[in-house]
């Protein structure tokens, strides 16, 4: 009689750290909370909830001089939108005037138009229009982190240059609702089976109103 041993394999998740994302090889600002720190996991352990985004990105606006955060509307469910600039303190300091000379260089009518090649870069960034586009609102958290607290020439001198407005949410009430289905229903191993209902939040909202 032949005895067949049957050994399962369960694939855990790895636990991940800033090294997964952000490079190593330069100094970070210990003054500076990483994600981790204020949330109490890792990036991606979790599907992060529009309120941790906001009071995360609101304490390091408290805590960075490259920051500043305004509320500029407030969404259906009344959640808070908001933009982050993020620049050298000087730029900071001075972004109704660089706000006006770009107004000023689109504008035909003026003729005595400022420098163009002595305006600092403007780049926005929007996270996460759709709610089920979760990565966006994670990730915007790493960007912020970074470039908040890195210490290097390169992001110095981007600093320098640049006026960075990032929108870390587009859609709050679709990314909680999604956040919420994910987080209740996750498993502690991960499943990779598409018809697990962590995946499949439509049918089984379906199912349950017709229960």
């Amino acid at each position: 009689m032949t005895t067949i041993l049957l050994c399962c394999s369960v694939l855990q998740a790895q636990k991940l750290d800033l090294a997964y994302y952000l490079p190593q090889d330069i100094p970070y600002d210990a003054n500076i909370p990483t994600p981790e720190s204020f949330l109490g996991y890792e990036v991606g352990e979790w599907h992060v909830g529009h309120s941790q985004v906001h009071y995360y990105l609101q304490h390091l606006a408290e805590k960075s001089p490259r920051m500043k955060m305004d509320e500029y509307a407030r969404s259906h469910e009344q959640r808070p939108l908001s933009l982050v600039y993020i620049s050298s303190e000087e730029n900071l300091k001075n972004l109704e005037e660089i706000r006006k000379n770009h107004l000023a260089l689109s504008d035909p009518s003026i003729k005595d138009k400022p420098d163009f090649n002595k305006q600092k870069l403007v780049v926005y960034l929007g996270h996460s229009v759709h709610g089920n586009e979760s990565s966006g609102t994670n990730a915007a958290l790493l960007v912020a982190y970074y470039l908040a607290a890195a210490e290097s020439d390169y992001v110095k001198k981007l600093l320098d240059n640049t006026v960075i407005l990032l929108d870390p949410c587009l859609n709050p009430d679709g990314v909680d609702r999604f956040a919420s289905w994910v987080n209740r229903h996750k498993n502690k191993t991960l499943n990779p089976d598409n018809a697990d209902r962590e995946y499949d939040m439509a049918r089984w909202t379906h199912q349950s109103l017709l229960v």
